[in-house]
Order: C-alpha cells, then sequence, then structure tokens
C-alpha cells in the first residue's frame, strides 16, 4: 500500500516537473531556431572551422545544437540564465569526445550535480556524441563538503 502511494505521488510530481519544464522552454526557445540546429551534425559542427577549442576548429553553432539536444535540464539552465560551454571537443572517427562546463547563475548551483548528471545523459542520447566529462573549473566554485559531493555522487567525470 505504501509503495503504491509512493508510486502515485512520483508519477503526479514527474508530470508536473514535465509539464512545468515544457513550459518554461516554450517561453524562451524559437522553435525553428532549434530545428535548425537539430538538423546539424554535431561532427561537421566540431570540425568547422569558425574557432578552436581545445585544439580543435569547431562551428559557433555546436552550443546552440548541444542546447536543443537537453531534455527538461535545459529548463533549469535557462530560467537561470546559464548554458552549456565548450571547453574541449574533440572528434574520433564518427563521434565526438566532449568537455564541457557552465556558465551563468548554473555554475555554481546548489543542484549542480542534478544539472550535470541532466546534460550528460541528454547529451549521450545522441549517437554523435560518445563521452561527455565536465571542466573541473565548475568545482572551483565549491568546497568542502559539496565539493566532495559534486565528485563523488553526481556520477559525471570532472576533468
Amino acid at each position: 500500500m505504501v509503495d503504491d502511494i509512493t508510486d502515485m505521488y512520483r508519477s503526479q510530481i514527474r508530470l508536473q516537473m514535465n509539464e512545468e519544464a515544457s513550459r518554461r522552454l516554450q517561453e524562451v526557445i524559437d522553435p525553428r531556431e532549434d530545428a535548425r540546429v537539430l538538423a546539424l551534425s554535431l561532427v561537421q559542427l566540431v570540425g568547422g572551422s569558425d574557432f578552436e577549442v581545445g585544439g580543435e576548429m569547431i562551428h559557433p553553432d555546436l552550443v546552440p545544437a548541444l542546447m536543443a539536444r537537453l531534455g527538461e535540464v535545459r529548463a533549469a539552465l535557462t530560467s537561470h540564465e546559464g548554458s552549456i560551454t565548450v571547453r574541449e571537443a574533440r572528434i574520433d572517427g564518427s563521434t565526438i569526445h566532449l568537455v564541457v562546463g557552465l556558465d551563468g547563475a548554473c555554475v555554481a548551483c546548489g543542484a549542480a550535480p542534478g544539472t550535470l548528471s541532466g546534460i550528460q545523459n541528454d547529451l549521450l542520447a545522441d549517437s554523435a556524441i560518445q563521452t561527455v566529462q565536465f571542466d573541473a573549473g565548475i568545482l572551483e566554485h565549491f568546497d568542502g563538503i559539496v565539493r566532495d559531493f559534486m565528485i563523488e555522487k553526481s556520477g559525471v567525470t570532472f576533468c
């Protein structure tokens, strides 16, 4: 009985969170621009020639294309005027390896472990992305137990 009630509440909360995330995203996202960047090849964007990140030349549409691939975590990022940043992008055959960071208020947010995990899960859902690691510079915004928690419990790798 207790498990049934817990599952019912979990389901209701998940639905409300999905609805809220969708509402927030509809307020700030241009669906035409998202469709445009979603249609772009991430491998080609990393191999583009507009600016250099970590020894690779990448296209300025890379970050918007990555952001468009995020699910509900994108609502948290955009509502805190944050985004992901790309510290490194490397092509390995037909896939890419990314080292990403955060900017905006997301950098030092207490919810960062969940945000990082959500970013990683959403990006790895794209078959063009082989690995996602996070810039160790994120950890500079935390100290003590919070920093240790980020390293040990977030489920992501920092480099």
